[in-house]
């Protein structure tokens, strides 16, 4: 099946963008929506899951939502390069989508009464988070299912760009299943959740200069107030400093941690500047090797110097 410039079969990104339209989605509406059997909206629904375009609902569980563009694009191109999949995403015309998606919300944004909007808690972190630049911290006072706080395309986004990322969950999060699965995933990244006997607020904090902080019916409320952030911010510190590690996440002796391609490190220190020398030594290979990262880079972000290569990784979110 054809591709489309950001990396999906015309189909599926056909879906993604009508599901970009509102929160949650059952797949029987879906298929009225688009007029397409239900065994259609299923495979293509498959794929955007599987890509990490699509997730679970917060809201319902029987439901589901698109992934923002912002996080989830450049996490599918960092993916095909790594794969080194053919033909790869266009970068080009995945800050094209992103932009035309911003732009859109920008317009609903202003209208008077904003309907239509995405206003869960998952979408306005997300596209936050995007713009996160070195700190991002979650606190976590129950398990919710496709919840924010579980969301490894977030989590991916963060590592990717050298950002440092840290949470506390309540005890009682870690009795969930596919809670206690993602933190095992998150202490694969090396970035384990502690344990506190009690948070009290649900929240995200993004470089101690914004927050969201979520309430008992899911809805989000962005702080940026320099007094509330500043009294959520040393909340935070105090119970990142007095949590727990949790036992069952700690890895056993000689294991080995899940380690961000080389690739990606070698793009951001591109973009700080860095020369080939330089970067050989901060990792501890060869020049040789940089020199081929920094070609295969170039030519999947259709770059014509190391230059561009690094201010492209940056524009569309890569680093």
């Amino acid at each position: 099946m054809a591709q489309s410039g950001i990396g999906l079969d015309e189909r599926s990104e056909l879906l993604y963008r009508r599901m970009l339209r509102r929160t949650n989605w059952q797949t029987r509406e879906l298929a009225q929506v688009m007029k397409w059997p239900a065994s259609e909206v299923v495979r293509a629904m498959d794929t955007l899951r599987a890509e990490g375009l699509v997730a679970v609902s917060a809201d319902d569980p029987t439901a589901f939502r698109a992934v923002e563009p912002c996080i989830a694009l450049p996490a599918l191109l960092a993916r095909s390069m790594h794969e080194g999949r053919s033909p790869q995403p266009r970068p080009v015309e995945i800050d094209r989508f992103i932009a035309l998606h911003e732009r859109a919300v920008e317009r609903i944004e202003e209208s008077a009464d904003g309907g239509g909007h995405r206003h869960d808690a998952s979408t306005v972190i997300e596209r936050m988070v995007a713009k996160a630049e070195s700190d991002v911290v979650f606190l976590v006072p129950r398990y919710v299912e496709g919840g924010f706080a579980f969301s490894r395309p977030i989590v991916d986004m963060a590592l990717r760009r050298g950002m440092r990322l840290r949470a506390v969950w309540t005890s009682s999060v870690f009795h969930a299943h596919h809670a206690m699965v993602h933190a095992q995933w998150l202490a694969q990244q090396d970035v384990p959740p502690r344990m506190a006997d009690s948070v009290p607020v649900s929240a995200m904090i993004m470089d101690g200069a914004a927050a969201v902080v979520i309430d008992d019916s899911h809805t989000p409320r962005v702080v940026r107030s320099a007094s509330e952030l500043d009294s959520l911010c040393a909340l935070a510190e105090r119970f990142w400093e007095r949590g727990t590690a949790v036992r069952q996440l700690r890895r056993t002796p000689g294991a080995a941690t899940t380690r961000r391609p080389r690739t990606e490190i070698v793009l951001r220190l591109l973009a700080e500047g860095l020369t080939d020398d330089a970067i050989a030594r901060r990792l501890g290979c060869s020049v040789r090797t940089v020199r081929n990262d920094v070609a295969a880079a170039m030519v999947a972000l259709d770059a014509r110097s190391r230059f561009q290569a690094g201010a492209r990784a940056m524009q569309v979110g890569l680093i």
